[in-house]
């Protein structure tokens, strides 16, 4: 590998320099929908992430049963995102369906293989009109979780943005892998500069830096292969702008953000909610119905 190296040129941008020294990486450019939660009140017709669901009134809210919650016990899901399909088209919403509801279980439990830790989710896939909404279903979440502790995300509105990500390095294929692992400079450029997106976002690759990735993520009912729907992240990324004192920008006002104030954590922890020790995770669901049981997989 070390005779055919181009040399990363200074002065490029990030990409540009991968691009050019990794020929046949431009096509597996991905675009992927970040969703840039920050703090508010949706509604049931709207958007969002940890906010209120449009539930129907003839159909109990989802409970978590396992055993670690005590014998015969259980517990209510809360709310993870609502998604209309007017507002995140590039989601493949099923036949005759314009928004998907995903909760879960805050506790992290022992999951079987291959997620092998994690929380039970469900994922929903619904015809909006149809729905007759119960007001009283949902219930409240502090009634029966700790603020402080679980794992529930704070009600924020949505501003989708299309954004262009590469596959995680493990994904890539065996060439390219192989000259990453050969090129410590290269190697790095890719994994913290351009790969991932980062924060909540919708469809693309996930990081599975603190966790090995499975050998194969087949579909449970049909063995088809599972496609990320959602990530879930513990902080949103903010752009630096200045220095002393650091003063970031929020990219969705463009507001100046200074570090340590308020209107700063309300930016970069908008949801309130540090996602399996201040990682991220991803909702997986089947690439060939995605009506088939979703499955949780943490970083």
């Amino acid at each position: 590998m070390t005779g055919t190296r181009r040399s990363l040129e200074e002065g490029e941008d990030d990409l540009a320099r991968l691009l050019t020294a990794m020929p046949g990486l431009a096509l597996l450019a991905r675009t992927v929908v970040g969703l840039r939660p920050r703090r508010g009140e949706p509604g049931i017709r709207d958007s969002h992430v940890g906010g209120p669901m449009l539930w129907p009134v003839d159909e109990p809210w989802p409970r978590c049963a396992d055993a670690d919650h005590g014998s015969g016990r259980s517990v209510p899901m809360v709310s993870v995102a609502q998604l209309y399909a007017a507002d995140v088209p590039q989601i493949p919403f099923p036949e005759d369906t314009n928004l998907v509801q995903i909760l879960w279980c805050p506790t992290p439990h022992a999951l079987p293989e291959p997620q092998f830790q994690g929380k039970h989710c469900r994922v929903f896939w619904r015809r909006s009109g149809e729905v007759v909404h119960g007001p009283g279903v949902q219930p409240d979440p502090w009634e029966h979780w700790n603020e402080k502790w679980d794992e529930v995300p704070r009600p924020c509105t949505v501003h989708p943005k299309l954004v262009v990500e590469y596959p995680w390095w493990e994904e890539l294929p065996v060439g390219l892998r192989m000259q990453l692992k050969n090129w410590e400079e290269l190697f790095d450029l890719y994994y913290w500069e351009v790969s991932l997106t980062t924060g909540w976002k919708v469809g693309g690759s996930k990081s599975w830096a603190s966790s090995d990735m499975p050998e194969s993520l087949d579909c449970p009912e049909c063995s088809a292969p599972l496609v990320l729907l959602l990530q879930a992240d513990s902080c949103e990324d903010l752009p630096l702008v200045s220095e002393n004192p650091d003063t970031y920008l929020c990219t969705v006002t463009g507001q100046h953000l200074a570090w340590g104030t308020e209107e700063h954590a309300l930016a970069r922890e908008p949801t309130g909610c540090i996602v399996d020790d201040a990682a991220e995770a991803g909702i997986y669901v089947c690439s060939a119905d995605p009506r088939h049981r979703a499955l949780y997989f943490p970083q």
